[in-house]
């Protein structure tokens, strides 16, 4: 009789944590999470058609050569990082050429996920007919969704911490609601990583001063305070680009803790320990290249008026002036600031959350905090934007990592413009925060109608790259191509960007590393009549169309697809099946 007591009371309890205590609140976060995750599912299923960037490719095979070589090298090589290893080592390097572009932190975390994916005895990079790599479906697009999702728990942690738990969740459910969020996770480059850790590094900073001013409790302070530097250092090993919150952050220390409360000595704590912490892969680049950032600063003249695309890396030993460099960069934040950001910025929280962020710099909030953050936040932006007009697009579109700022600050004016209208029903009142809701998911709306985009050919189509170069060639076998970062990637070949002219061609071939094929794709072939003849390209013109010279050293051609690829290899290796 006791036991059925007991038994009652114990389901009782259940039912009654259920329908108001502690499991409710479970059941709710469990309801939400999965809708989120349908949510994505869709989103991934709708959007997602493999690689469709350079980058993401060159990232994916940094991290698959890190998993099997004993370091962080690539085979996506130029004649320009040929020419400036070289200068330091004397030697190419070609088969162990180092990784001078890109940091280490997203590659060495591809590893993980490769190496975790085989101990399950499944091959990640086999595509068995397929145009998509379960390297791609099941390890980066999933790794940065995972990123994301996190960055939406930080959203939430932030609003809370700055307001209250309602603006968190509002701002928290835009985020997973919008399109930036997931259109940046499914592009496969380590944008959701940068923007994890450096909105976790924010937030970090965000809690530490709350815990030192607001509740005084020292230790908890230091705590988060020593978090806010590491999660700082992550988002600079993912994109050098995310260091630029440093600069926000050591604002914000500055005016919420001021010369009186120790805030120079923190201030001076925090950018010795980040260079501190820096500093190995820094002095790595130094010693291999003479430039602690190695050769991304070069990348700044990809896509100048001079060096259209990819020109300047397709150059053996191109010396340029610092004056002609300078000219070259305004030339190209100005192209950048008129076509990228003209399409991006308006783009931002919808444009009425942003309109709301921006009209927050002319209100003052009652807490000291929330206006030094604000501040600090905007100075970060505007030196964002001045440093990024100078790199690539993927580079720009790292200004999402303030969108859950913008969020945030939107929200929270938006609450105090509905306080101070005083609706005076609270049926209106709901029905403005599900207008705002509606009109920031927008965009996300229409990005899942149809019709969608297809699959990223021209250029690239996985099962004939993997033809080209994994089957018609061996692993101890070179490649040279006009998109190296792919058969990079999906062949796993050591792949040259294609040099600008026949000279330099010869050169590297005859001095430098033997080269195997020429793979020319629709990258080159689909430029313009004149640019070919009379352009960059012209030398590569009549080899692409079988006009060899008699000194060439490929003497085979066959045409790919309809014409609109072209393979050169000194036998006919499609015929045999066999590069021996």
């Amino acid at each position: 009789m006791k036991n059925n007591k007991s038994f009652d009371s114990s389901l009782q309890d259940v039912v009654y944590s259920l329908d108001v205590g502690v499991g409710l609140k479970i059941l709710r976060a469990l309801l939400y999470f999965l809708l989120v995750l349908i949510t994505l599912l869709i989103y991934q299923a709708t959007q997602f058609h493999g690689l469709n960037s350079n980058e993401a490719m060159d990232l994916a095979q940094l991290g698959k050569n890190f998993s099997f070589s004993d370091g962080l090298i690539t085979k996506n090589i130029s004649p320009m990082t040929i020419y400036e290893v070289e200068k330091f080592d004397q030697t190419p390097r070609i088969n162990n050429h180092p990784n001078l572009i890109h940091p280490p932190g997203y590659p060495m975390l591809l590893s993980i996920g490769y190496k975790f994916y085989q101990i399950l005895g499944l091959d990640p990079f086999n595509l068995a007919g397929s145009i998509k790599m379960p390297a791609e479906q099941w390890v980066i697009i999933p790794l940065n969704h995972i990123f994301t999702l996190l960055t939406g728990w930080l959203i939430f942690s932030i609003g809370k911490h700055l307001f209250y738990r309602e603006i968190g969740f509002l701002s928290m459910t835009i985020y997973f609601l919008s399109d930036i969020a997931w259109q940046t996770s499914i592009s496969g480059l380590n944008l959701s990583m940068a923007i994890f850790f450096s909105v976790a590094a924010y937030r970090s900073i965000i809690v530490s001063i709350r815990y030192k001013l607001e509740e005084n409790s020292k230790s908890r302070f230091i705590l988060h305070f020593i978090c806010s530097i590491i999660f700082s250092v992550f988002a600079f090993y993912s994109r050098y680009l995310s260091s630029i919150i440093i600069v926000g952050i050591l604002i914000y220390l500055w005016l919420c803790l001021g010369r009186f409360r120790g805030g120079t000595s923190y201030f001076f704590i925090y950018l010795l320990l980040f260079l501190f912490l820096i500093s190995p892969w820094l002095i790595r680049n130094y010693l291999i290249s003479g430039n602690p950032f190695g050769l991304v600063l070069h990348t700044a003249l990809l896509g100048t008026p001079s060096y259209p695309d990819f020109t300047y890396f397709q150059q053996y030993g191109n010396e340029i002036t610092f004056k002609e460099i300078n000219n070259l960069l305004k030339q190209k934040w100005i192209l950048n600031y008129s076509g990228a950001y003209e399409s991006l910025i308006p783009g931002i929280g919808g444009g009425l959350l942003m309109s709301f962020f921006i009209t927050t710099f002319f209100y003052k909030f009652i807490r000291p905090n929330i206006n030094h953050l604000r501040t600090s936040l905007g100075i970060c932006i505007i030196l964002f934007i001045f440093v990024a007009g100078f790199f690539s697009d993927s580079s720009i579109s790292l200004i999402n990592m303030f969108w859950p700022f913008v969020i945030i600050y939107g929200l929270s004016f938006f609450y105090i413009l509905l306080d101070r209208i005083n609706f005076g029903a609270r049926l209106y009142v709901v029905i403005a925060k599900c207008f705002i809701v509606g009109l920031s998911v927008l965009p996300f709306g229409f990005r899942l109608m149809p019709p969608h985009e297809g699959r990223p050919y021209p250029p690239y189509y996985p099962p004939y790259i993997s033809m080209v170069s994994s089957e018609w060639l061996n692993e101890r076998e070179v490649i040279c191509t006009d998109m190296p970062w792919a058969t990079a990637w999906y062949g796993n070949r050591v792949s040259i960007l294609l040099p600008i002219n026949l000279e330099q061609y010869y050169l590297i071939n005859d001095y430098k590393q033997y080269i195997s094929a020429i793979y020319f794709t629709t990258i080159t072939k689909n430029k313009p009549f004149l640019d070919l003849v009379n352009g960059k390209d012209k030398d590569w013109m009549d080899i692409m169309n079988g006009r060899l010279p008699s000194d060439f050293p490929l003497k085979s051609l066959i045409n790919l697809n309809k014409i609109d690829q072209t393979f050169l290899s000194d036998s006919e290796r499609w015929n045999n099946n066999s590069s021996e």
